[in-house]
């Protein structure tokens, strides 16, 4: 999820350098068959769902000079003010929520796909046994889960610190 939230920022960065004042940059946020959320200037190719982000201009601002202490060395967040604050906290809400329906969702995937697939199954003298490929695919499965998981509870911390 850092990452992803490392390469959002980025790639908003270059996106907004380029854009006028006048425009608002295309960002889509596109949901892989995996799972995995991308951020581009278009949608994924084979994204289970892709759509576009609005980024309203007042979102983006130029920090300038202040007066007050380093939020490093205080231990606390940076904010820019209240408003700020207020908006950090929206996020933080938004992407725990995000994470939350993401969580749900990769464990129906790994509950909707438990039963073996009729060629996952072998038959052997003494009755039937899976696949290695099926196996592999709970696995990957299961991971999932546990990613979406660590994603959840790493929203939740980051949340929790800006209350």
């Amino acid at each position: 999820m850092r990452l992803t939230l490392c390469l959002f920022i980025a790639l908003f960065s270059v996106v907004a350098a380029a854009q006028t004042p006048a425009q608002a940059p295309a960002i889509y946020r596109s949901v892989m068959p995996d799972g995995h959320i991308v951020f581009g200037d278009k949608p994924a190719p084979g994204a289970k769902e892709s759509k576009p982000l609005v980024v309203r201009p007042s979102n983006i601002s130029t920090p300038g000079p202040s007066s007050a202490p380093n939020p490093a060395a205080t231990g606390g967040a940076a904010t820019g003010g209240t408003a700020g604050r207020q908006q950090n906290i929206d996020t933080a809400n938004s992407d725990l929520s995000e994470a939350k329906q993401n969580l749900e969702r990769v464990k129906a995937v790994l509950e909707s796909n438990r039963e073996p697939k009729p060629e996952e199954r072998i038959g052997t003298k003494t009755g039937v046994r899976t696949t290695d490929s099926y196996d592999q695919r709970i696995k990957a499965l299961e991971q999932d889960v546990v990613t979406a998981q660590r994603q959840l509870d790493e929203a939740q911390a980051r949340r929790n610190e800006l209350r």
